[in-house]
Parts: structure tokens; C-alpha cells; sequence
């Protein structure tokens, strides 16, 4: 059958699935993993380098767009809270599960460390699909909270992994050496760069607007690639490079802020294909028990607690603290990790990804059909 053809059908069918989801109240795209599913058992990915290296594409333009489109001025009341869950946050809930799943489940350390560190990070697309969906507006900008925590600690998930992976291959350096220049040289090319695009799009007053969009997207291939050129981390640096393109003056601001919205969403279907597509339903049988003792720890102790503590400081009450642990939904972007350490060779790659990939379904099918019912009860609804 032609590719066309079948690539129609595939997004005429997910479209459809999503309203399906969407009523349960989860995210709409999972109904796209499903269909990578069994596209999946009906044509195998052989070529599991190729299928990485789209998902990193896919998800270098997804965290542009969520740094794009955040905003300074709602999210500068919820920062410092933010900030916290997004930072200690995932470098802790990475630390916490690698010591569960190397005392636990008995794994070896690179393996617990490499596990821990692909899933610490929540995930943007099923927070966003969870509560534009569903039209939730929570109390106190709990879901600014939520969407920029999600956006912004999948760079840190990610230096974690590379890390990790580096040193299970045999590097010689140490933790330290490893992640510094990541950080450093990552906001250092965002920002630079930024700058450099802000300049270059304002000044070069082109009549046709469409053009726009193709520089903004070449803006943000140029900061991913200057930054893993000198060392640095390139999802953090356009995470770093979106924000700051998308709270100054750039000429057509609001045309490019609906164009990466709909690039986004179309990245996100993709993405949800192709990592479904890279699943093994035989492996994920035989991790079934690994992987439910897993999620059931970061579900209801490891994110929870971690929560508590690094929310109690901001004084914010139990119920918010409650909501927000609940809603730490893994997705897209661990299992795109994860299909990092499959294409690595490692004795317990196929493991990892198969855990993951499972927690992750878990994560985004439990967690976010209860999310809004959560919120209800724990009277965070805001009506207005």
C-alpha cells in the first residue's frame, strides 16, 4: 500500500481515537501510541537509529515550542515553585528511583541509574493534552505551574541520561565534569543565539510572513546544533532560546506563536507514532512486574513526597501539593530517552526502554483520565 496513503489513514484514525481518549479525560494523543502499536506488529522498525534520531528532531522542536510559548508575566508569580519541582526536582526524583530500582528490584547500577535518570522528568504534551482538553483552569495558576514544570525539566531528564549512558560505555570523566559543561555552555549558546535570531528576523523586513516561520525553525536548529558543537546541552539550550525569543519584541509574533502551536501538535502525533512503533509487546510482558513495583513507587511515594518537599517552603497548602503530585504524568519525552540507551547496545537496554515505555503508559492512561476528578475533589476547579 502506498506510504501516502497509509500516513492518511494514520492521522484521519488517530484524530478519531482522540475523541475516544478525550472523553476519559486522557491525553488525546495517546490514541496515536496505540496506532504506532500496531503499525508496529504489522511492519517492524528494524532500523531503531533512524526512529531515535526522528524523535530527537521531533522533540528539539517541541521543546522550542514550549519554551515559545511560555510566558514571563503568568509564570513569574509561580517561578520560584516552578523552578524548584523543575530543577531539584527531576535531579532528585532521578536519584530516588535509581536507589529503588538498584535495592528493589536488584538492578546493576548503571542500569538503575540509567532508568531512574530517562524517567525523572514529567511530560509536557500529555500535561497539555490532559488540561486543554479537558478545559481545566486550576486555582492559584496550578496548571502555569504544571505546564512549566513539564516544559522545562525534560533538558535536565535528558543531561542525566547522556551522562549516565556516557559513563555505562566506559567513559573515563567524572558526574561533574560531565553535566557541568551541558548546563553551561547550553543557557550560553540559548541565549547568544536568541539574541543573534531576535536581531536577524526584526531587521531583515521580508513582505511574505510565512518565511518567518522557516527562519524562527532555522533559529532554533542553529542553537541545538552551536551548543552540542561546543559541549553543551542542545534541548536545554533551545528550551533557553524559546523563552527568550517568546517574551521580546519579534514582527510577526502572533503569527509564528500559532504556526509552532499547530508544528507542535503536528510533532507530537509523530512522535507518539514512532514511539509506539519502536514497542515490543513480548518484552514489555516480560518487565510487566518491574515495572508495575516502578510506577507504583513514583506514583504514590516518590512523587508525592518529593512534591511535599519542595512545595511545603512555598507554603502552599495540601490539596495543591496533592494535585500536583498526582498530576506528574511521564510520556513522550522518557520514552524518547529511553530510546536513546535502546540504540546504545547495552546489555539491558531493551529492558530499560521496555519499562519505561510501560510506566510511561501507565503514567499517561491512569493518572490522566483521574486527573480531572482529582482536581473536583480536592476543589482546585477554578469556574471563572
Amino acid at each position: 500500500m502506498d506510504f501516502i496513503l497509509i500516513l492518511g489513514i494514520v492521522l484521519i484514525l488517530g484524530a478519531l481515537s482522540c475523541k475516544t481518549t478525550g472523553r476519559v479525560g486522557m491525553p488525546v494523543l495517546v490514541g496515536f501510541i496505540f496506532i504506532g502499536i500496531l503499525i508496529g506488529n504489522w511492519y517492524k522498525f528494524e532500523d531503531k537509529n533512524t526512529a531515535t534520531h526522528l524523535c530527537n528532531f521531533a522533540l528539539l522542536l517541541i521543546i522550542f515550542c514550549g519554551g515559545f510559548q511560555t510566558d514571563y508575566s503568568d509564570v513569574k508569580p509561580v517561578l520560584g515553585v516552578s523552578a524548584a519541582l523543575s530543577v531539584a526536582g527531576t535531579f532528585l526524583t532521578a536519584l530516588v528511583l535509581s536507589l529503588f530500582a538498584y535495592y528493589v528490584l536488584r538492578l546493576e547500577f548503571y542500569q538503575a541509574a540509567l532508568l531512574g535518570s530517562v524517567i525523572a522528568s514529567t511530560d509536557s504534551a500529555s500535561i497539555f493534552s490532559v488540561l486543554r482538553s479537558k478545559q481545566i483552569d486550576l486555582k492559584n495558576k496550578l496548571d502555569t505551574v504544571l505546564e512549566a514544570e513539564s516544559s522545562s525539566n525534560g533538558p535536565f531528564a535528558h543531561m542525566l541520561t547522556t551522562v549516565f549512558l556516557a559513563l555505562a560505555l566506559g567513559s573515563s570523566q567524572n558526574i561533574l565534569s560531565l553535566l557541568l559543561p551541558q548546563i553551561i555552555f547550553g543557557l550560553l549558546s540559548g541565549f547568544v543565539f536568541a539574541k543573534l535570531g531576535q536581531l536577524f528576523i526584526n531587521r531583515i523586513n521580508l513582505d511574505i510572513d510565512g518565511i518567518y516561520g522557516a527562519i524562527l525553525c532555522g533559529v532554533a536548529f542553529i542553537i541545538y546544533g552551536a551548543a552540542v558543537q561546543v559541549g553543551g546541552n542542545g534541548f536545554l539550550a533551545v528550551y533557553a532560546g524559546g523563552a527568550i525569543l517568546g517574551n521580546v519584541r519579534l514582527v510577526y509574533k502572533g503569527y509564528l506563536t500559532r504556526l509552532f502551536s499547530a508544528i507542535s501538535i503536528l510533532l507530537q502525533i509523530t512522535l507518539f507514532i514512532v514511539l509506539g512503533m519502536l514497542c515490543i509487546p513480548s518484552a514489555i510482558g516480560a518487565v510487566l512486574g518491574d515495572a508495575l513495583a516502578f510506577a507504583l513507587f513514583l506514583f504514590l511515594i516518590a512523587r508525592p513526597v518529593l512534591v511535599w518537599l519542595l512545595m511545603k517552603p512555598f507554603r502552599r497548602p495540601l490539596n495543591e501539593i496533592a494535585l500536583v503530585s498526582w498530576a506528574g504524568f511521564r510520556g513522550a519525552s522518557s520514552i524518547v530517552f529511553a530510546a536513546m540507551v535502546l540504540t546504545a547496545g547495552l546489555p539491558y537496554s531493551e529492558y530499560v526502554f521496555s519499562v519505561v515505555f510501560l510506566v510511561c503508559m501507565l503514567s499517561i492512561t491512569i493518572q490522566g483520565s483521574l486527573i480531572l476528578p482529582f482536581a473536583k475533589k480536592l476543589k482546585l476547579i477554578d469556574d471563572d
